[in-house]
């Protein structure tokens, strides 16, 4: 009895010290949740104002989007993060005289008025557990694709990457349920069911590109990406490739893009907003097979200063860049977002609509049967130590371009055509000038600021300033 007692005292003991160590690595590893937590995102404040003969008003705009991610316990982390966006960065013929919203607070005057919660998502690392390089998110948040604007685009689903072969990194997602920002601010303010809409439609991509440290050894980057959107798009296809050549402290890069979408055959899109579900009927005269390229060339010239170890630092530089935009098929509207992963020119002409709808969006004036664009620019720049410097020059011929208020005046392709957006702005032929001078200062790794102004010589005809300040998680 003794020794069984004191084998029983034994186990005891041992399954005590076995419990006491697996709290103690739990524990370990709750800390590391903790400690080795981290946030990324931005914030930013900035002001608008048009003037001229297409265009008038002042606005200002807030957002916030910082996004929290834990430390991993066997791989697995859990983000969340905040969205917040008050005001509109679009002066169209208005400005903020009731924009604060009452003494108490904010208040949700209009869609581009948001506080909530915009990524929630976890994360499974296999490296530590796998020994791969496979990443797998499951959730809510930024698609990460060039069809996408990734700070503003939101998707439920899965989300899928390998990293294990350099020369080539694949991916996969689905998406459930999504919304473009495009596309979610296009509907006009009448249709009141699109404040809280989504698309239902079920969106799968598959992908191909170029890891970093391949890039770095080769300087040869790339990307494919194909996409399938169930019962609206039968291809979305988005590939780039890039090759930069070095050469002392100078370094020269060629780009070629190109994009292009097929629209299935009596597409639809399933969303509670019934002008999106709507979008697709007879009066909507739209573009089936839209294309667009982007051919681009860019050098830069890094200006040196000798350490006291005898080897030099970069404290400034020189850099100059031309390119042409264009579109082939009988649209160009070939992204989900007006400019996703394309490297453009221009200061003006793809941003200062509110919707966007100018740039390659899919339900921009791209989308539009007959629709045709050509963008050639040109842009210089200087940078020294905080300070940097930019003229912007392109070239603005369309077939179809989004007139603001103001300018809303002759004939209207968007009535001729299928309503897409508000009547009160026009959809018409645009052929001008986009020149843009701007400046940059960073105070900190941090916190930067721009101060800019544009003018658009020919029709449309307007200046645009800006001033922003920038705050990086």
């Amino acid at each position: 009895m003794k020794k069984a007692k004191k084998s029983f005292l034994s186990l005891s003991l041992g399954s005590i010290l076995a419990a006491s160590s697996f709290s103690g690595l739990e524990a370990a590893k709750l800390s590391d949740v903790i400690s080795n937590a981290t946030i990324e995102g931005f914030a930013f404040g900035r002001v608008h104002a048009l003037h001229g003969a297409n265009g008038d008003g002042a606005r200002y705009q807030l957002r916030f989007k910082p996004t929290l991610t834990s430390g991993e316990i066997y791989g697995v982390s859990a983000s969340a993060g905040i969205f917040f966006s008050k005001g509109s960065s679009t002066p169209d013929n208005n400005n903020t005289d009731n924009d604060i919203g009452g003494s108490r607070g904010d208040t949700i005057k209009s869609p581009v008025d948001r506080f909530n919660i915009g990524d929630y998502y976890i994360t499974f690392n296999a490296k530590e557990t796998l020994g791969s390089k496979t990443t797998i998110r499951l959730g809510q948040r930024s698609p990460g694709t060039p069809f996408n604007d990734n700070n503003l685009d939101r998707a439920l689903g899965v989300f899928i990457e390998n990293n294990d072969i350099g020369a080539y990194n694949v991916g996969f997602q689905w998406w459930d349920t999504w919304m473009g920002d495009d596309i979610y601010i296009s509907p006009p303010t009448g249709d009141i069911t699109y404040t809280g809409a989504g698309i239902g439609n079920n969106m799968f991509m598959a992908y191909i590109k170029s890891g970093a440290d391949f890039t770095k050894d080769t300087g040869l980057s790339y990307n494919l990406y194909y996409s399938l959107i169930h019962r609206w798009v039968n291809a979305m296809i988005f590939g780039d490739v890039a090759y930069t050549m070095g050469f002392g402290d100078s370094s020269l890069t060629f780009t070629g893009q190109v994009s292009f979408t097929s629209i299935a055959n009596n597409p639809r899109i399933f969303s509670s907003s019934k002008k999106l579900a709507g979008l697709y009927g007879s009066a909507y005269n739209y573009a089936k097979n839209r294309g667009m390229y982007n051919i681009r060339v860019d050098y830069k010239y890094n200006f040196t200063q000798a350490t006291e170890d005898g080897s030099s630092t970069p404290v400034g530089f020189f850099g100059a860049s031309a390119g042409f935009a264009g579109s082939f098929g009988d649209g160009f509207g070939t992204l989900i977002d007006n400019t996703g992963g394309l490297k453009l020119g221009g200061h003006l002409w793809n941003s200062f609509s509110g919707a966007e709808a100018n740039g390659f969006g899919i339900l921009g004036v791209g989308g539009f049967k007959n629709s045709s664009i050509i963008v050639p620019y040109v842009k210089a720049e200087f940078g020294y130590k905080k300070f940097g410097t930019a003229l912007d020059i392109a070239y603005i011929n369309a077939s179809h371009f989004f007139f603001l208020k103001k300018g809303s005046t002759g004939t209207n392709l968007n009535t001729a055509q299928g309503i897409l957006y508000e009547n009160d702005n026009y959809v018409k032929a645009a052929n001008f000038l986009d020149v843009a001078l701007s400046a940059t200062y960073k105070f900190t790794d941090n916190i930067n600021a721009l101060i800019a102004y544009g003018y658009a010589i020919g029709n449309p005809s307007f200046g645009r300033f800006r001033f922003q300040v920038n705050y990086l998680f």
